[in-house]
């Protein structure tokens, strides 16, 4: 509570009302009834803070002052992602995967998605500015998911996105690229290998094992994504096509809006209940990343 900056708040007013306000309002209206009111209210106020005091209780007191409340106010701005990691250690079940959906070598896909409960509010701050995962978080979520279905244990979005601060610390002033963060993942896990392959190698290399990370771009067309992003190719249906998981999308099906490379075309919640043939998906990747187990 006493690091709260609306109660810090409250309590610094009542101090300044309590040892400077109320008493110069004493002084003129010592012959008035409202002295004997504002008096008891003095006293009350006084015996409490002398209370919090006595007791050792005294942190909000402490803390109410515009040094405290301005040093509270910056440790509080501490990066969303780190708060929700912290809590994670704790709370460890908001930070599950959905797992029902198999590989094609019946590994259980542990799928993340930026737009869930524990991610679309998280952000990392560049410049005085919030970057959301909502909006640009894609790769990281994205290669969560593969590395935790590789190796069949949870890796969280926000656990990778702490192994990728720590190793670039300019990560203002960079794009977040499934490179670095491959390179940020090695260092900590290694036994993952990564290679960008062509369209023609996708089929082969989920029937051994692999997952394909592709780099999704709009268009005119897109029926996966209003701008860019980053999906998963895990497994080969029944009929031969492919299915894919997207850490961006949503509960409901929306329409791309005019700010987008994809206006008016409909991104389908149902995206990942269907299968898609690779001329679909080739129709807006323009990179593809195999990711194996090695």
């Amino acid at each position: 509570m006493c690091n709260n900056i609306i109660v810090l708040w409250i309590f610094y007013i009542i101090k300044i009302l309590i040892y400077m306000i109320v008493p110069i309002i004493l002084f003129f209206v010592r012959k008035k009834k409202i002295y004997k009111v504002l008096l008891y209210i003095e006293i009350i106020v006084l015996i409490i803070f002398l209370g919090f005091n006595f007791t050792g209780k005294n942190a909000c007191m402490n803390n109410s002052s515009i040094r405290m409340i301005n040093e509270i106010k910056n440790y509080n701005k501490l990066n969303q992602f780190q708060s929700i990691y912290d809590e994670s250690k704790n709370i460890y079940t908001s930070l599950k995967p959905n797992k029902n959906f198999k590989t094609y070598t019946g590994r259980d896909l542990y799928y993340f998605n930026q737009n869930r409960d524990y991610m679309k509010n998280s952000y990392y701050e560049c410049n005085n500015k919030k970057i959301y995962m909502s909006s640009s978080g894609s790769s990281i979520v994205a290669f969560s998911s593969v590395i935790s279905t590789l190796y069949q244990k949870t890796i969280s979005p926000i656990d990778m996105f702490e192994n990728y601060k720590n190793e670039y610390s300019n990560i203002c002033n960079s794009e977040i690229t499934i490179e670095n963060i491959y390179n940020s993942v090695m260092k900590k896990y290694g036994g993952i290998s990564l290679t960008q392959i062509s369209k023609s190698q996708i089929e082969s290399s989920i029937r051994n094992d692999g997952i394909v990370i592709a780099k999704v771009e709009a268009n005119e067309n897109s029926k996966i994504t209003c701008d860019s992003g980053y999906i998963l190719i895990y497994s080969i249906g029944l009929d031969g096509n492919f299915l894919i998981a997207d850490p961006a999308l949503t509960d409901k099906s929306f329409v791309c809006p005019a700010s987008s490379d994809a206006y008016g075309n409909i991104i389908d919640k149902d995206n990942m209940n269907k299968s898609w043939t690779l001329n679909e998906i080739d129709n807006e990747a323009v990179i593809y990343y195999l990711v194996r187990k090695v």
